[in-house]
């Protein structure tokens, strides 16, 4: 066996955990390599993130559709991809050795510009303006279908583990993880009719993306993926393979939903 590490450079937490990781895993003689986002991961048996939400994404941006399991520890604030609370995290490894870990699969989304261009996200892609008060022209058809032509400061496509960041903001259904669904929602449409609509998760979607003033980009989990040109089509659908995430072994998913979004408090 043979295990990842990959922490905030910049956190002296994550740096301190990723030390007693280290000395843990020379006690059991088992390999490790510090991941820096140039080494590869071929011949990995788990990756441990040691940090928030945002340096598990860029986890999961390094893994894609590998199917290298990611235990991600929560060293972060909100916490809803770092599940594994940091005094779980050596009992979690015990059980890593012992083939124990309770492993989940998690919706990928593709998108796909032009024929060399490809991106993977695990919460959503966004296209979008950059300017403030600058509207986007934003053509949507699904399955081939024209569904509509709207006028708003962008679009967000997520999986069900995305339903809780962007999506959410942005006005959009929580979504349990666990179900095989695509979420198109709408960011401030000119419309008071378009919604945020659930699809199925084998439909293909295409958008175009207009701005007569204004530069338009596609935003992959947070991360700025690319400008695009005037004309431009997204082809975006579900990836061939899901990512694996070892889930928390003390909290269920409606738990953490209740802790992180403070539900249920006076």
């Amino acid at each position: 066996m043979k295990v990842g590490i990959l922490f905030k450079q910049n956190s002296k937490k994550a740096v301190q955990l990723a030390e007693k990781v280290k000395a843990f895993l020379k006690k059991r003689f088992c390999p490790y390599i510090i991941l820096n986002g140039k080494k590869r991961i071929k011949g990995l048996d788990l990756i441990l993130v040691l940090g928030g939400d945002g340096t598990l994404l860029y986890t999961a941006s390094l893994v894609g559709e590998k199917g290298v399991p990611i235990l991600g520890v929560n060293l972060g604030g909100l916490g809803f991809l770092t599940e594994i609370k940091e005094e779980e995290l050596f009992l979690e490894l015990e059980k890593f050795f012992s083939g124990k870990l309770k492993i989940e699969n998690r919706m990928l989304l593709s998108v796909r510009i032009g024929k060399n261009q490809r991106y993977l996200a695990l919460n959503d892609l966004m296209v979008g303006k950059t300017e403030l008060g600058k509207m986007v022209e934003i053509e949507l058809k699904v399955d081939g279908y024209e569904l509509t032509r709207f006028r708003a400061d962008g679009i967000i496509v997520s999986t069900p583990t995305g339903s809780t960041a962007y999506c959410l903001a942005a006005g959009g259904p929580i979504v349990h993880p666990n179900l095989s669904c695509i979420i198109l929602t709408p960011i401030c449409a000119h419309s008071l009719s378009l919604k945020p609509l659930v699809i199925p998760a084998n439909s293909k979607i295409l958008i175009k993306a207009r701005s007569k003033k204004g530069e338009v980009y596609l935003y992959v989990d947070g991360r700025k993926g690319k400008r695009l040109a005037s004309g431009d089509e997204l082809h975006i659908s579900s990836a061939q393979a899901p990512l694996k995430l070892v889930g928390s072994p003390s909290m269920n998913y409606y738990e953490i939903l209740r802790a992180k979004l403070g539900w249920g408090l006076k």
